[in-house]
């Protein structure tokens, strides 16, 4: 079962689109455990003993917006998919440090909430995927949502975690092959990252969630600024 949360101040708009989340998520076969409460305050203290996969957030509240309680979770240990509903365009773009799983227009959402709920069941399929390799002390096994990033190094890459860099003999362009429908994306000839520890984009480098800077290949910018237009749509 799914572990979904939902937080918007107006209640008719809360009560309606709560209704459309658990039929979109029920249509894809998938069982969906919202709660919804039109109180940030409340929210917090709920997933605070709660953990939920999924946080839905209207960005334009009054006293706490969507964003103040984003960034109330990067400060803590809560890690949950977070995606922000919104009747101002112009406010994404403010939103995007906060590292969203996606949006919602609120007059699109009809639209754009089955294409939502499609990637946040395959992205938490995704977190339970590995990648195994060898090194010279013999076989690993990662969960690829804590891999940030691979490096290349002459005949060999060196795969960056949070805390640790293992090296092994390989090629980026086999391990892109392998791991690009799975979210990684060849933003240089050396480097293949993890999309979901890009924390900002520029616009001849990215910073990453670890603020390690790597630069953007001239030949890749596209792809990578199609990560900025998934988080649009």
């Amino acid at each position: 079962m799914l572990k979904a949360a939902f937080c918007d101040d107006e209640v008719k708009i809360l009560e309606d689109l709560s209704a459309k989340i658990k039929k979109t998520f029920s249509a894809l076969e998938c069982e969906v455990d919202l709660y919804s409460t039109d109180d940030p305050l409340k929210l917090l203290e709920y997933i605070k003993t709660n953990p939920v996969d999924v946080l839905f957030l209207d960005i334009d509240m009054p006293k706490i917006n969507g964003m103040d309680i984003a960034q109330t979770l990067l400060n803590s240990d809560i890690k949950t998919l977070l995606v922000f509903v919104t009747s101002y365009d112009a406010l994404v773009y403010k939103s995007f440090k906060y590292h969203p799983f996606g949006f919602i227009r609120k007059t699109f959402f009809n639209e754009e909430i089955l294409g939502v709920a499609k990637g946040i069941i395959e992205e938490i399929q995704k977190n339970t995927d590995t990648f195994s390799f060898k090194t010279n002390e013999g076989f690993n096994r990662i969960k690829l949502n804590e891999i940030l990033y691979f490096e290349s190094e002459s005949n060999y890459l060196n795969l960056h975690t949070e805390n640790s860099i293992y090296k092994f003999r390989s090629t980026i362009s086999s391990i892109e092959k392998e791991l690009s429908p799975k979210g990684f994306i060849r933003v240089h000839k050396g480097f293949l990252v993890n999309e979901k520890h890009i924390y900002s984009i520029k616009s001849d480098k990215i910073i990453l969630s670890n603020n390690d800077i790597l630069p953007i290949g001239r030949t890749n910018r596209d792809a990578v600024k199609a990560v900025i237009l998934r988080y649009l749509r």
